[in-house]
């Protein structure tokens, strides 16, 4: 009822501006109230010839192309809030069954949702290209570029088009798996208002929005809002979200009998307030319970019993505000103009455990001197605050310590994005065959992430044993390359930390408690696009099956990014203690394209077995001013040998350019991720690439390999950009058929296979791969005496230091990002409909499905090994195999009714969490291990009421269901209980709403 209340105001001022920002509206209301459905019709046509996916040649469908669309009536039939949850219904959208709410593993802490096709590539790799009216988007994210079509307001949405194939030819970067259009309303006369309520166990939606339009002789203008208000999913809110996930494990059939898997399925810790203690010496950790400590365990992870993350939300809270007005005029016979202006805002905040590992802080864990020990500081490194356990009669003790009891709720995570676009337009017809037309659209968008309030552990360790390390050292420096050495000695009752005693009985003092949750961390970035096109298109001459039509132009884009962010650098509060980062990456694109459409044979032929023949060619080059050209060409046909049955095929090649935040900011690949840091640890190196590994004195080796990063063979590792990356490059082509019998009026079959080969995707390679590749080994260098201080500097450079350098650096592993993925995905994609009119009203049937048959993958030309059917290798991107949706809809009179099926297929965890461990062979799966994930099925449902016809018009009210039966998502062995790829931890919500028309 509070959040009802509060967005009244907001829907009555909104209604308010729109009837003052159009005064023609009243008088339209009349005159649509006489409009005929042919004439509804007739403005729905004349949107889908303007409009093209996938085709530069205007009102021309693609050719040879399977083009996927979800409808106005369809739209509205999935309760969407927002765009992403429009692409439910398409199973060729990865993420059928996420909860789509929070950044859905798009690897950007600020949120961005960036919808992938097939699951074909990661965050530095996204191959799909998201597009809105034909046109690209302003990117955003803190840490990487991706197109969020979420900026979108739901109420503008006409239709959805997906094309899952290359277009590159037409596009230009981005669109290897294909691409999504989200086609936007454009001449509407009224006003339109719908409104929602959401309501699920400890969850609620709210979303309100309206369109109003007027047009006039020779031009129109529309302007649409959506504003929705989605309530944060509390952990402890979901019993599966626990961290301990062995009874689920084992209801799910998983043998966890052994230790190893009691280890694996438990993701509780030690991290405890009050602390729990492990005493000098011991394996022994105590637990503080009903008031004492007691009760110890043995310092297994099986028998880990805290739960920070119960404290905390599983989904953040997320609002979000999108308006956009479009407008068109025509000026004289031959000009048209028309522009679009678009902003949007969403905001999210996510309550997190002051123990939670993050940027800012989290849990401490420290060696702490007591009563009787001897510290290098003396008496003056003794925690006066000291508690030795019962029984025990160690002087040390290491503690594990997560701060929630001490200072409550406060920690949390504020993030969200801004964007803003103007897109101008203009068309001029040089004769009736012949146009000119450009585009000019200049946007930017604003992403930022504040982190704040968890336990600061440079602040706790200091408060604990007097330095800024867990081990208490006076000697360990604080800020890595710098020297400096931060102590606060002696440990007084004034300024050390309590973490042994609950409530009034701590005696941590005020002062230290404000010290020990000041830890913001802030990042912001700021995207900028320019984009400018101009296109002659029409008609050449003819052919026996038509006019040969042709599209000719160039585009210009410019792409600027700003990153700042500042975070603790280790020495205490972060208001006295932080590091800043200051980037400015930039880079702009040239490009000419050309398509033509050659109609060979049409019905009026009338020749046997050739009902309509159709070639399509297109091609584009793109010219970046940092890495390079590329050329891709596409080829298509379409051929009708009988009216209803349509053979369709294409092959094209396409291109990703790597993202600035890949590339760098400079020639030397600087990024905010780029660091020195420690080298992987208990890396095992093979004799026979790296000859002189077996030299270095000390080292552990067996036959065949040594062992580096142990405590006495130590090295480093670079992280960050790489100014040598080059496109990364898809090959595809598909066959499909589509069948819409004549003697069966309303059905539709649908099928294509689909094959697609990406080569050089940007990721950066493990280690433990890389130095079994030969392509690979390169990145690891092997100093057997130690790299000399020439060498240190030439490969430390300016990047920042976040590691203390040992003594003697004896490798060098380079972790930078590179054009190493490789992957090899085949599948089908399939729809089948049919819909029917009777006396009595009419109903539709129809199922959607992804099939995927293959999904190889290498690294920089090592050995090519099947995911097919997983998630968890590719931690950006998953491999299942089905994905499928069904429907069911009847309409009587006024009454409708729909159902939803939505269906995972079952697959297999392949990450590193999975208590059947995946078995590699020189970091290369062979196939076995990992665990069996059921499959996921669940149904929606839709009911909706016509109003009758009054004073509104085309008024309705409507019941929704998700999740009808309130199925939990199957279980993935991971901190969640579930894959957050295929699974959706909301579960069952109800919603009522209306729409109307005026």
């Amino acid at each position: 009822m509070t959040v009802s209340t509060r967005l009244l105001p907001q829907v009555s001022l909104l209604a308010i501006a729109a009837t003052l920002a159009f005064p023609q509206i009243s008088a339209a209301r009349a005159a649509e109230g006489q409009q005929s459905g042919d004439a509804a019709a007739e403005e729905k046509a004349e949107a889908a010839e303007i409009v093209v996916t996938g085709s530069s040649l205007k009102g021309v469908a693609p050719v040879g192309s399977n083009l996927i669309s979800v409808s106005a009536d369809a739209i509205e039939k999935t309760n969407a809030q927002t765009v992403q949850q429009i692409l439910r219904s398409v199973p060729a959208v990865v993420g059928l069954g996420s909860a789509g709410q929070g950044s859905f593993n798009s690897a950007s802490q600020s949120g961005t949702n960036a919808p992938t096709i097939h699951g074909l590539g990661g965050s530095a790799s996204n191959s799909t290209l998201n597009i809105v009216d034909g046109h690209r988007i302003p990117l955003s994210g803190v840490n990487h570029s991706l197109g969020d079509p979420n900026m979108v307001p739901v109420t503008m949405i006409e239709r959805v088009e997906v094309l899952a194939e290359g277009a590159s030819s037409i596009y230009g970067s981005d669109a290897v798996a294909g691409v999504i259009n989200f086609i936007t309303r454009r001449k509407f006369d009224g006003l339109q208002t719908s409104g929602q309520m959401g309501f699920g166990d400890d969850y609620r939606t709210y979303q309100v929005g309206f369109v109003a339009g007027t047009s006039w002789e020779n031009g129109w203008v529309t302007v649409g809002y959506n504003y929705s208000d989605r309530s944060r999913l509390k952990t402890a809110s979901r019993s599966f979200l626990g961290a301990d996930q062995r009874q689920r494990a084992a209801d799910a059939g998983l043998d966890v009998s052994s230790a190893t898997a009691q280890n694996r399925a438990n993701f509780s810790s030690f991290n405890c307030d009050p602390a729990s203690v492990q005493p000098g010496g011991t394996t022994t950790i105590f637990r503080f319970a009903n008031g004492s400590y007691g009760n110890p365990v043995s310092n297994a992870q099986s028998n880990a019993f805290c739960d920070i993350n119960q404290i905390g939300d599983q989904l953040p809270e997320e609002r979000r505000h999108n308006v956009m007005m479009k407008a068109e005029q025509q000026v004289g016979d031959k000009l048209t103009i028309g522009g679009d202006i678009l902003y949007s805002n969403r905001k999210n905040n996510q309550q997190v455990s002051r123990g939670q590992g993050g940027t800012g802080g989290g849990a401490v864990l420290a060696t702490v001197f007591g009563p009787g020990s001897t510290p290098a500081g003396g008496a003056g490194q003794i925690n006066p605050f000291y508690v030795a356990m019962p029984g025990q009669t160690s002087t040390t003790q290491q503690i594990r310590f997560s701060g929630d009891e001490l200072f409550g709720p406060g920690a949390e995570i504020n993030s969200g994005e801004e964007h803003f676009f103007v897109n101008a337009r203009a068309e001029y017809e040089l004769t009736d065959a012949w146009s000119i037309s450009a585009l000019a659209l200049i946007g930017n968008s604003s992403s930022f992430v504040r982190d704040t309030g968890r336990l600061n552990q440079s602040a706790a360790l200091l408060a604990l044993n007097g330095t800024t390390n867990q081990g208490g050292s006076l000697t360990t420096i604080s800020v890595p390359a710098t020297g400096v050495i931060v102590t606060q000695l002696p440990l007084t009752t004034a300024n050390a930390l309590d973490v042994w005693n609950i409530g009034t009985a701590n005696r941590t003092s005020a002062a230290v408690r404000a010290r020990l949750t000041d830890t913001t961390t802030y990042r912001f970035t700021r995207q900028g696009i320019q984009n400018y096109r101009l296109q002659a298109a029409g008609e050449l001459f003819d052919l026996p099956g038509g006019a040969v039509q042709v599209a000719v132009g160039g585009e210009y884009i410019g792409y600027t990014i700003r990153q700042n962010a500042a975070f603790a650098n280790g020495t205490g509060p972060s208001s006295s203690g932080s590091t800043t980062i200051n980037l400015d990456y930039s880079r702009n694109v040239k490009a000419a394209y050309a398509e033509v459409l050659l109609p060979f044979i049409g019905p009026e032929q009338e020749i046997p077995g050739i009902y309509k023949l159709e070639l399509n060619l297109a091609g584009r080059v793109d010219e970046y001013s940092d890495f390079g050209s590329t050329t891709n060409p596409k080829i298509a046909a379409s051929w009708e040998p009988v009216r209803g049955i349509r053979v369709r095929g294409n092959w094209s090649k396409s291109f990703v350019a790597p993202a600035l935040t890949s590339f760098g900011a400079d020639g030397r690949g600087t990024t905010a991720e780029t660091s020195i840091a420690g080298g992987p640890a208990n890396l095992a190196v093979p004799i026979a690439a790296y000859p002189g590994v077996n030299t270095i004195p000390g080292i552990a080796c067996t036959t065949t390999a040594c062992t580096v990063g142990t405590p006495t063979i130590q090295g480093l590792q670079i992280n960050g950009g790489n100014s040598d990356l080059v496109a990364q490059k898809g090959t595809s082509w598909a066959l499909g058929v589509d069948f819409t019998p004549s003697f069966a009026p309303g059905l539709r079959l649908s099928a294509t296979f689909w094959n697609n080969e990406f080569t050089g995707g940007v990721t950066a390679p493990a280690s433990g791969s890389a130095v079994n590749i030969t392509g690979l080994q390169p990145l690891l260098q092997i100093f057997p005496n130690g790299a000399t201080p020439a060498q240190l500097a030439e490969i430390i450079g300016n990047r920042p230091l976040t590691t203390t350098i040992p003594g003697s650096v004896r490798y060098v592993y380079d972790f930078r990002q590179r054009n190493v993925l490789n992957l090899k995905v085949q599948g089908i994609d399939a729809d089948v409909r049919y819909s029917r009119s009777a006396d009595w009203g009419s109903y539709s049937v129809g199922a959607a499905m992804s099939l995927k048959t293959k999904f190889d993958q290498n690294f920089g030309g090592g050995p090519t090994f099947s995911v097919l059917n997983t998630t968890g290798f590719n931690g950006t991107f998953p491999s299942i195999r089905l994905d499928l949706r069904g429907d069911v809809g009847v309409k009587v009179g006024d009454f409708a009714v729909d159902l939803f099926v939505n269906h995972t297929g079952g697959y297999r965890n392949f990450s590193g969490n999975a208590i059947n461990p995946v078995v590699s062979v020189g970091g290369v799966p062979t196939g076995a291990g990992g665990d069996p994930v059921k499959a996921y099925t669940t149904f929606d449902t839709h009911l909706a009421y016509t109003l009758p016809e009054g004073w509104m018009k085309d008024g309705e009210v409507f019941l929704d269901v998700q999740n009808l039966f309130n199925v939990k998502p199957s279980f993935y062995n991971n901190a969640q209980g579930y894959d957050t790829f295929a699974g959706n931890p909301i579960l069952r919500v109800i919603s009522v709403g209306v729409r109307t028309r005026f």
